[in-house]
């Protein structure tokens, strides 16, 4: 047998072990955002970029979400694709299965980006105060002619999740280790990256309430309304100087510094915490008072204005007394 007809047995070989389609639908970007509700019920959405650098065109792609009901949500923000797109749902053994279908095929050398968001119920465990939420981290798989198949994933894929717990939930374990834990919005927030999880991975995370942490996100809430409302104070013209120092205050012991009950919470000073969330409450309140009195003393100018005598078009009195004073005298020399 000559080497070239070794060669091409041995391509034949190759590329029925591993077909040139089933690897090559490349998954770029999965990037998930989850929010918990109160109630357990999770807001989630996923932002996906799928190249397909195979031989066949793609009908769509599939992935399983770990809930007993899905609510796909339709509109630009949530569910969204340039192609069109339409979800389909299937109960499996391990929560429920989507399947996203493209309007029309993504072809070879294309790239399709787009979004999908949805409700899910039983997403997050919730007891009493406490939540659990695993969220494994499954390859997804491309639709090609009907069949399924896993995507390739590449060494630099942009796989990132982000859990926003409800107001006053601590993080009390979670694997892999969070990239970082933030305080966002009044909620906190772990947060993961490619350099701390992987496809095949499951976040593992466990939260609890914590009373000290709601108090520090009722002063970051009140604290964020009323810059609202001083800013736009501001755009009027009102004088907000010493509500705003006031409010700085407030966020400085509350959440902007080190020496704040934001990082004496991190750090578990429980005691220092409430010293000074009580810090920030005080100057919160004074803020608010200031700026309502700021409200209050610049609506009197406007008052004073509109009734001063250097608007009226009429004759002073003072004019018109001493006019009816020489007409008197003029009428009496006259008679005289």
């Amino acid at each position: 047998m000559d080497m070239k007809r070794i060669l091409v047995y041995f391509l034949i070989i190759m590329m029925t072990a591993f077909p040139v389609s089933a690897g090559d639908i490349i998954l770029n970007r999965w990037v998930l955002n989850v929010s918990v509700n109160e109630d357990g019920v999770v807001d989630e959405l996923i932002q996906v970029e799928i190249q397909n650098a195979g031989q066949l065109p793609i009908d769509g792609f599939s992935f399983v979400v770990p809930a007993s009901r899905v609510t796909v949500i339709y509109d630009f923000d949530h569910t969204y694709s340039s192609k069109g797109q339409v979800v389909e749902q299937l109960n499996v053994e391990n929560g429920i299965k989507l399947t996203v279908k493209f309007d029309s095929p993504l072809n070879i050398g294309e790239t399709w980006n787009g979004r999908i968001g949805f409700k899910a119920e039983n997403f997050a465990k919730r007891s009493e105060n406490d939540y659990i939420i695993k969220l494994p981290l499954n390859v997804p798989q491309s639709l090609e002619s009907g069949k399924n198949t896993d995507m390739k994933i590449p060494p630099d894929v942009d796989l990132r999740g982000q859990i926003f717990l409800p107001k006053g939930i601590e993080v009390i374990s979670a694997t892999p280790k969070p990239f970082r834990i933030l305080f966002q919005n009044s909620h906190m927030v772990p947060t993961w990256t490619p350099l701390n999880i992987h496809f095949t991975d499951t976040i593992d995370l466990k939260s609890s309430f914590s009373e000290i942490l709601k108090k520090i996100a009722d002063v970051d809430e009140g604290s964020k309304s009323l810059s609202k409302r001083i800013k736009e104070a501001k755009k009027n013209g009102q004088d907000v100087s010493e509500a705003e120092t006031h409010l700085k205050n407030a966020e400085d012991f509350n959440t902007n510094n080190a020496n704040s009950a934001l990082s004496s919470f991190w750090t578990k000073d429980d005691p220092s915490a409430l010293e000074f969330i009580g810090f920030a409450q005080n100057e919160l309140d004074l803020a608010e008072k200031s700026f309502s009195s700021s409200g209050e003393a610049r609506a009197s100018p406007a008052v004073t204005v509109i009734v001063t005598a250097e608007k009226s078009p009429g004759i002073g009195v003072e004019y018109l007394a001493m006019i009816l004073l020489i007409s008197y005298i003029v009428l009496r020399n006259k008679r005289q």
